[in-house]
């Protein structure tokens, strides 16, 4: 059976004492000759993962269990229990989210309030991740680890990585890890390049009193610089997190300073005020590419910090593989192919569907056909590439007609210094002792697949 404690954290957001007791005599309509109609401690655990965002096969994972068996479990019972006590008919129940959206609605939430979390995806499992979470969660709960000096919370934090690295993956698990920890939680997707100004006009409608701080008395603040000053009052009043992802997309291309498109140069003022303003918040940005409002500092008393999200280990990176079930026999190739995706995540998992679909899951003959960059990853990587300024892509093509380490005098005539640290913040080149070199799949597409 399942810990008690597991999933606990719900405790905070969630009136569970009033819920478990309602939902007891939801079961009891339910299920009316059930022997007992208190909630077992594996349908109170369930139920908790499920107000905490985590879908059934988590809950799975976490218990050490056949998904499956979540699913029927669920199926029989919570989302019965939820269709009675709200009043909706029996089955109407489509999706594991809509247990928390439901119950919210019905007034058991607790007082945190939670703008867009049910828009937050539904990720695969996280692996390898354990030290970026355990530094993210002391910047942002300012708990150093024993070696480490004591430093004040980060007010502003990028999550920065190429494509498929998993920045997303990583700052969903730590909302859920940490979310207990704030009155406020907001994730907001950039992906649809929302301007500014809706984003703070939905957000200061949700937040409980926000618009009591505007500074022209209004009702609802006039204008975007108005909207900015009334949440950063409510942040410093407040304990929020905030979680931005995708924030590249509002980055002009074909620039390595992390410019704005036309329109979105408001964001670059959220984030100064967000970075040198005085508050009680966080807010996390996830993005490709880094920006020139988040300036880097290796002071350990900076409110602002950068993670730079690397490809994951090899042990963590054969867990993917092993995952997707791809053949054993091939283990000892499996080491080749993450060496070939520099750990990535999502090119693995792209990679081992081909393999599956065209190799009959074997890795060896796979690597036979000497053919990394296709389809999906060829995608990425292009993604990518059309980003770059010209100064970047002549590196990029420099580097692979060297076909060797290059050192970095030899890159910055005529090269800018701030283009070569541009590629390296989008992990398209590395660098060793000897110099600068391309990743191996970036080296196959600038070879063979530009003209």
């Amino acid at each position: 059976m399942a810990s008690p404690a597991l999933f606990e954290q719900a405790e905070t957001q969630w009136n569970l004492d009033k819920l478990y007791a309602d939902l007891a005599e939801a079961k009891r309509e339910v299920v009316p000759h059930a022997r007992s109609h208190e909630l077992t401690e594996l349908e109170r655990t369930r139920l908790r993962g499920l107000l905490l965002g985590y879908s059934p096969a988590d809950i799975a994972d976490y218990q050490c269990v056949v998904e499956g068996t979540v699913e029927v479990s669920l199926s029989n019972g919570i989302y019965r229990y939820v269709e009675a006590l709200t009043g909706r008919d029996r089955t109407s129940l489509e999706s594991w989210r809509d247990v928390a959206t439901w119950l919210q609605a019905a007034g058991y939430s607790a007082q945190q309030v939670a703008i867009n979390w049910s828009q937050m995806p539904d990720i695969p499992k996280l692996y390898g991740r354990e030290a970026e979470l355990t530094q993210l969660k002391d910047w942002i709960l300012a708990n150093p680890s024993p070696k480490s000096k004591p430093s004040p919370s980060a007010r502003l934090i990028a999550i920065n990585g190429p494509a498929g690295i998993g920045k997303t993956s990583l700052s969903i698990a730590l909302a859920k890890t940490i979310q207990s920890e704030f009155e406020g939680v907001i994730w907001q997707s950039l992906r649809y390049r929302p301007k500014l100004e809706d984003l703070l006009n939905q957000w200061l409608v949700q937040l409980p009193d926000a618009t009591a701080h505007s500074p022209t008395g209004a009702s609802e603040p006039v204008n975007c610089y108005d909207q900015l000053t009334v949440l950063m009052d409510y942040l410093r009043d407040h304990r929020c997190l905030v979680i931005l992802d995708n924030f590249e997309t509002l980055l002009t291309g074909g620039s390595f300073m992390g410019e704005y498109e036309s329109g979105y140069e408001a964001y670059g003022e959220l984030l100064r005020r967000i970075g040198e303003q005085q508050h009680q918040s966080c807010v996390l940005v996830t993005s490709r590419e880094g920006s020139r409002d988040m300036p880097k500092s290796r002071a350990s008393s900076s409110p602002i910090r950068h993670l730079d999200l690397a490809g994951l280990k090899p042990q963590a990176a054969m867990e993917i593989l092993k995952m997707e079930q791809l053949e054993e026999t091939g283990k000892s190739h499996w080491s080749m192919l993450i060496s070939q995706y520099r750990g990535n995540p999502l090119m693995l998992r792209i990679v081992a569907m081909t393999i599956h679909e065209l190799f009959e899951g074997n890795v060896r003959q796979f690597l036979g056909q000497r053919m990394t960059l296709f389809g999906d990853i060829k995608y990425l990587i292009n993604q990518q590439y059309e980003r770059l300024s010209s100064e970047e892509q002549d590196i990029l093509v420099h580097l692979a007609d060297a076909a060797e380490p290059v050192p970095l005098e030899s890159l910055t005539q005529p090269y800018r210094l701030d283009a070569v640290k541009g590629l390296l913040g989008r992990s398209l080149i590395e660098k060793s002792s000897a110099g600068f070199t391309l990743i191996p799949v970036v080296m196959e597409y600038v070879r063979h697949h530009l003209p």
